[in-house]
């Protein structure tokens, strides 16, 4: 039997209950486990989205019939899932989060016994062993165990509370403003910020609406409350969390959003000279300029999440950071962790007695172009998904959107409340790239509104 199932590195995904159902689930955990070896331990994770919990357990009873023992963390992000793989000895984890371009979709994230995403062979390896049946079975005694890790939460808030420098921190009593999007980091959130002496505002820290709407990514409507609260309250800075915490949005004292760049050079400018730094080929030039004005070494890379986190372990790097608001700290974890993010930056405006703002103004200025279209009611995440699907290997999900190669450039596709904005770095062919890729996005919403 084929699965009809979204197949990429690191990454099984489908729609609850039709294409990933928990029979589909229940037999991509008895290949998976199959693959592992009987007495096998493998950790595993969810969002707090209703079908991820259903997924998770089909998935788990799957490994168990292989003889493999699941370590459950319940609720947890997938940087706490990660950060644990390799502390527990396990040979896999696995996490269950609500899609970022389907709503009702289920993303099945699978890493390796070093954290780092499975290639999208191993996928496609697991996915056909399902549909086909070549399963191992285990004997009545020899079935698996699950066993239920209670402290995950408080391991993994005294590990990020050690990595940074927490008197500093303390001493300037922060107010921070975050955005949880309904997602397990609100497990961690409350705890980890008074650890570190810092006040926090925390939104959408709860279970998602009953029977409401939700995305992996914020929503717009989400991203202008972080925006207009941060002002309201005299923040220090806001952030907004993906579902499963791996990204993370930053916003100034003034409610400013900052590229994914503007972080990365935020965070460079206090790293010592020598600092290995991997990033993706989409990023700016601004990245470039601010690693050589403080001596880091960079990397570009092509490729997934998975091409740039190999490449950070050959080359011994410290920083693996991504177009699309992820960054991870190599010595720390495989895994992109917004929230370890947020505390990093929390960290050097602590050091350096700055705000954001002025941070942010020692970077090389970026000279921006941008174009808009308008959405007229249709679904943006229909947009993104489409144009994604058209786009192939050339979009990037970014927490805003995508970024999207046209020709040689990159740009930005980002959702606002009643449109779309294209951005891009001011350079030869811009004009002609943000008039193409506007005209492309517009015929998928004049497609979307027939439909």
């Amino acid at each position: 039997m084929k699965l009809e199932l979204e197949l990429e590195d690191g990454r099984v995904g489908g729609i609850a209950n039709q294409t990933l159902t928990p029979d589909v689930a229940a037999m991509l955990g008895s290949a998976l486990g199959t693959l592992l070896g009987e007495g096998a331990i493998v950790v595993t994770a969810r969002d707090n989205y209703p079908p991820s919990r259903m997924l998770k357990r089909a998935f788990s009873a799957g490994l168990m019939s292989a003889g493999v023992t699941v370590i459950d963390f319940h609720a947890a992000t997938t940087p706490e899932l990660v950060f644990a793989i390799k502390r527990l000895g396990a040979k896999a984890g696995i996490q269950f989060t609500v899609s970022p371009l389907e709503r009702n979709g289920v993303s099945i994230k699978i890493f390796d016994a070093q954290g780092v995403p499975y290639s999208l062979e191993r996928v496609e390896d697991v996915v056909e062993r399902a549909g086909t049946g070549r399963v191992v079975r285990s004997l009545p005694t020899s079935i698996g165990w699950v066993t239920y890790a209670e402290y995950i939460h408080d391991i993994y808030t005294a590990a990020a509370v050690n990595y940074v420098d927490v008197h500093a921190i303390a001493a300037r009593r922060f107010r921070v403003v975050c955005d949880a999007n309904f997602g397990s980091s609100s497990e961690i959130l409350p705890n980890l910020l008074a650890e570190v002496g810092v006040e926090g505002v925390l939104l959408n820290a709860h279970r998602p609406p009953l029977r409401g709407s939700i995305s992996h990514m914020p929503s717009p409507r989400s991203l202008s409350t972080v925006r207009e609260m941060v002002k309201a309250s005299g923040a220090t800075l806001g952030a907004a969390l993906c579902a499963d915490a791996t990204r993370a949005l930053l916003f100034d004292e003034n409610g400013q959003p900052l590229l994914s760049e503007e972080v990365l050079g935020i965070l460079l400018l206090g790293v010592p000279a020598g600092t290995r730094v991997v990033t993706s080929e989409a990023m700016m030039s601004v990245v470039d300029k601010v690693a050589e004005k403080v001596g880091a070494k960079l990397v570009r890379v092509r490729g997934s999440a998975y091409d740039l986190t190999r490449t950070a372990r050959r080359t011994g790097s410290h920083i693996v950071a991504t177009c699309g608001h992820e960054v991870a700290f190599m010595d720390f974890s495989a895994s992109p962790d917004g929230v370890l993010t947020l505390l990093k930056v929390v960290e050097l405006m602590a050091k350096r007695g700055e705000p954001l703002s002025s941070l942010r103004s020692e970077l090389p200025e970026l000279q921006l172009e941008r174009a808009s279209v308008r959405l007229d009611g249709v679904d943006y995440l229909k947009v993104l998904s489409e144009l994604k699907l058209r786009k192939g290997a050339d979009a990037v999900l970014t927490l805003t959107g995508l970024r999207v190669r046209v020709g040689a450039l990159w740009v930005d596709v980002e959702v606002l409340p009643h449109g779309i904005e294209l951005v891009a770095e001011a350079t030869e062919g811009v004009d002609e790239a943000l008039r193409e890729l506007a005209e492309s996005v517009r015929g998928i919403v004049r497609e979307q509104r027939g439909a």
